[in-house]
């Protein structure tokens, strides 16, 4: 099992709610000037919105290019006409996340509950944010109400079957690492719980694609070379194969001290094996 320090490098989401255009009608007005007045105001609120969605789009794409004093000024000028402006509050919440100013995060994405408090989003970046502080129960909590918000949130379904696979809960865990590997293919973390949880299951030659699909994508993580091994020792006794990625992961010269104690642990197995 994967252990605390690659359950915390978990996906961040960025939340890209829909602007939504809200028309209200009132009573009908037979004066021909109203009518003209309310086309005009019509298309000064499209313009408006317009105006809105693009500086939204341009939030995104300054943060995911990294080009953060730009990002900063942007948001900036978002919030001095909003102040609970969803997604720019998010952005600078993810903004602190990066520079691990987790503090400075949480004030954000909380402001952004106060106005917003059914965004999904929100609640799962929170729980990233107390894993990283390794507050595990408050974690599952806030990925539990991001769930029962969206159970579609594919970064949520991840996040919460993390958890589940980290307290062996491979029940609840099934449904939600499947889905989120479906589109998660290439995400190591995702690709590990859900190898995990085949493996728990017997299916141990899907477990063992899944691994092998998974390195194809990232050779060098630890996480996954380890999981696959164990996989490849204590279950499907596929000792050959094993010693060979026992010796990858000691190239790729390890520090964590639960790796280095399972890999001498596998690799005494293997001999012994021979």
């Amino acid at each position: 099992m994967m252990n605390f320090k690659s359950l915390t490098s978990l996906l961040l989401s960025l939340v890209v709610a829909g602007l939504v255009t809200s028309c209200a009608s009132g009573p009908d007005e037979s004066s021909e000037d109203k009518v003209n007045l309310d086309a005009e105001e019509q298309q000064e609120l499209k313009d408006k919105q317009e105006k809105i969605g693009g500086t939204h789009s341009q939030l995104k794409k300054l943060f995911q290019a990294k080009r953060y004093k730009e990002l900063l000024k942007e948001a900036s000028k978002v919030l001095s006409r909003d102040e609970h402006d969803l997604k720019a509050l998010t952005v600078l919440g993810l903004y602190h996340m990066q520079l691990k100013q987790y503090g400075a995060a949480r004030i954000f994405f909380e402001k952004a509950l106060t106005k917003h408090p059914d965004e999904a989003g929100l609640y799962n970046n929170i729980g990233v944010i107390q894993l990283k502080e390794e507050n595990l129960q408050a974690a599952l909590a806030s990925f539990r109400k991001a769930y029962d918000m969206e159970r579609s949130n594919v970064a949520v379904q991840a996040n919460l079957g993390s958890i589940y696979v980290k307290y062996m809960d491979y029940v609840e865990a099934e449904p939600l690492v499947e889905d989120a590997y479906s589109v998660m293919t290439k995400n190591s973390i995702v690709a590990n719980n859900y190898a995990i949880v085949l493996r728990t299951q017997g299916q141990y030659e899907e477990a063992e694609k899944v691994y092998t699909k998974a390195l194809e994508n990232d050779s060098r993580s630890i996480s996954t070379n380890l999981n696959y091994a164990i996989l490849l020792v204590e279950y499907m006794k596929k000792y050959q194969k094993a010693q060979q990625v026992v010796n990858k992961i000691e190239f790729l010269n390890p520090t964590d001290k639960y790796v280095l104690a399972k890999v001498k642990q596998l690799q005494r197995k293997v001999t012994t094996a021979k």
